[in-house]
């Protein structure tokens, strides 16, 4: 649930980071961090009104989501920052179906991973979107 400070301070990154993205990321950067945003508050609206954690199928199904999203994206506009972000959500739908299947060691190994994987991600999108800054304010070719 969202009482912890860690996953406050999560939420707040999150949105800094969509912020960021459509404060001076291009059209793929924008989308990627809205896909991202979505999740993130459907689970804080869903924990906040309801008072219980998602269970791990849910949780399971947005990751696929996700993933794909930054799947689609990545062949749309060609972005190896979009294969990363895609990449890193397919590693966390592996995390969950691991636990699903009780193939983890433990409860705070799954904890860590998807709180490594969730950073990691909003890192690729901040990345995203300064390459994309950069790459629009240093035009290639241009005479300084």
């Amino acid at each position: 649930m969202f009482t912890e400070l860690v996953s406050q301070i999560f939420l707040f990154v999150t949105l800094l980071t969509v912020a960021f993205a459509w404060w001076k990321g291009g059209r793929p950067e924008r989308i990627g961090s809205l896909f991202n945003a979505i999740l993130t508050i459907a689970v804080v609206l869903f924990q906040s009104l309801t008072h219980q954690a998602f269970g791990s199928i849910p949780i399971l199904i947005g990751d696929g989501l996700l993933a794909t999203g930054f799947l689609v994206l990545a062949f749309r506009y060609a972005s190896l920052w979009l294969a990363a972000a895609m990449v890193l959500q397919a590693a966390s739908f592996l995390i969950h179906a691991s636990l699903l299947m009780n193939l983890l060691p433990n409860h705070r190994f799954y904890l860590a991973a998807m709180n490594v994987l969730g950073a990691l991600v909003m890192l690729v999108i901040l990345l995203g979107t300064a390459g994309a800054w950069y790459r629009r304010t240093h035009p290639r070719g241009a005479i300084a």
